[in-house]
């Protein structure tokens, strides 16, 4: 009889630290939230901008990409125009997002006859 009335609540103890094991567990693995931070990089030619995910770099990019050849960005504005879309691409799940020729001249940093 005793040990009748043990079964119920030693079950729902043993239950109860089964989920907030499961759980916590879960919690040290599972990071909700990534800061993610752009800046703009001088160089020797101009301009880059480097990515940085919970201060650790991501990306680092010192010249324009996809343009044929090693051309820096000329400002400042036109490296963090161009690390803040890469940014949205990656808030949208792209791991690793390529921005190309039409977006660099939608944005502005390329002119039309510009690659």
């Amino acid at each position: 009889m005793f040990l009748k009335k043990l079964i119920l609540p030693g079950t729902i103890i043993v239950l109860g630290i089964f989920f907030y094991m499961a759980y916590y567990s879960q919690l040290k693995t599972e990071q909700k939230y990534v800061f993610i931070q752009v800046k703009a990089i001088e160089t020797t030619t101009g301009w880059g901008y480097e990515i940085s995910a919970n201060g650790k770099p991501y990306i680092r990019q010192l010249i324009i990409p996809a343009v044929i050849g090693q051309k820096s960005f000329s400002t400042k504005e036109d490296a963090l125009l161009v690390g803040n879309k890469v940014v949205e691409k990656m808030k949208m799940g792209e791991q690793l997002p390529t921005i190309t020729i039409t977006e660099l001249k939608q944005m502005g940093v390329l002119k039309d006859s510009a690659r």
